[in-house]
């Protein structure tokens, strides 16, 4: 059996795929940083029963022209690179990794709430750029800012991030926690289930965990932000078009809240003339809540862990189509009535 691994791997997930009886060959993102196309990832993917990606897209034609593939990985949480209907009307199951980097953008969450909070980047740009004083008085004077303790956390979205991140502010900072997410049915104690305007309004510190949804789009706009409090920050590490950009330069510039802290933007990479970069008020992240180096060993092993489910007859833990039907090319080789199921679709 041959695998393509386009995601990145690990040395442990490598050394499992080939005792499994996989011939491993690695291209693409996760070895070159360039993303195949459909072309060269066909090309690469001749004769392979197993796909790993993580950035190349695997659609209805990839699909079609690798005929030996039984089993489609993707090492995101959501695989919005594989045309999930299609790998589903070829029997194909769909491996994904939902909460890989959980652990990770929570604790890069926390990173941003105590930088900005405490001037953490601000103090540090200072003495770089200018030295120690502050216009001749000591910086303890100018960088100050509240500790985290008894203060309220509003996190918007209460999904795997988002309790990862109560945890770490509830049991490590002894924060009070609320979290707004109408798609959880019970959210647990310490943390206490409120509305977003609440929240808002009782929050030292609003942190966005949702998915980008047409609901979430623009989700915090001109009228949120204007009834959080005037020392409130905001923190998004989820999608940046959850927040409305506009309104969002505009309440800082004017102190309607007292600062951002942001990793994600409405335009990546961030142009060197957005306001956001003139603003004293906000710290400023490239897109890094999910780098850490333990977030490609995690997927590497729920990826591994479920294809050896698939190849024992056993329902992998995270399925992306729980309802494909079964046969067809879960083996990784097209048996006859596969190839009369594609040809009459």
């Amino acid at each position: 059996m041959k695998a393509l691994v386009t995601a990145e791997l690990s040395v442990e997930g490598h050394a499992r795929l080939e005792r499994l009886g996989y011939t491993v060959v690695q291209d693409g993102w996760g070895v070159t940083r360039q993303v195949l196309d459909g072309e060269a990832l066909v090309a690469a993917g001749a004769g392979a029963s197993l796909l790993v990606v993580e950035i190349e897209a695997v659609d209805e034609e990839v699909l079609d022209a690798l005929p030996e593939v039984g089993i489609v990985a993707s090492a995101r949480g959501v695989p919005t690179n594989v045309d999930l209907a299609a790998a589903s009307a070829r029997g194909i199951p769909v491996l994904h990794t939902p909460g890989r980097n959980a652990a990770s953008v929570a604790d890069f969450t926390i990173g941003l709430i105590v930088a900005e909070c405490r001037s953490l980047a601000r103090g540090q740009d200072h003495l770089r750029r200018r030295g120690w004083d502050v216009d001749g008085e000591l910086p303890y004077l100018h960088f100050r800012g509240p500790e985290l303790a008894g203060r309220t956390l509003g996190l918007v979205g209460y999904g795997a991030v988002g309790r990862e991140v109560a945890r770490r502010a509830a049991g490590g900072f002894d924060m009070r926690v609320l979290a707004s997410d109408p798609f959880v049915a019970q959210i647990e104690s310490p943390v206490e289930a409120v509305c977003l305007d609440r929240l808002l309004a009782e929050s030292d510190v609003v942190s966005l965990h949702c998915p980008l949804t047409p609901a979430t789009t623009g989700l915090i706009g001109e009228r949120q932000l204007a009834s959080m409090r005037p020392g409130a920050v905001l923190v998004n590490t989820a999608r940046a078009a959850v927040v409305d950009e506009a309104a969002l330069v505009a309440a800082l510039a004017a102190g309607t809240i007292a600062g951002a802290a942001l990793d994600v933007f409405w335009t990546e990479p961030l142009a060197p003339s957005h306001p956001l970069l003139a603003l004293g008020n906000v710290t400023l992240t490239p897109h890094l809540a999910g780098a850490s180096n333990d977030v490609v060993s995690r997927h590497s092993a729920m990826i591994v862990d479920d294809v050896e489910a698939l190849l024992a007859g056993r329902r992998p833990r995270f399925l992306a189509n729980p309802d494909v039907r079964p046969g067809l090319r879960q083996t990784g080789r097209r048996s006859p009535s596969d190839r009369d199921d594609r040809s009459g679709s």
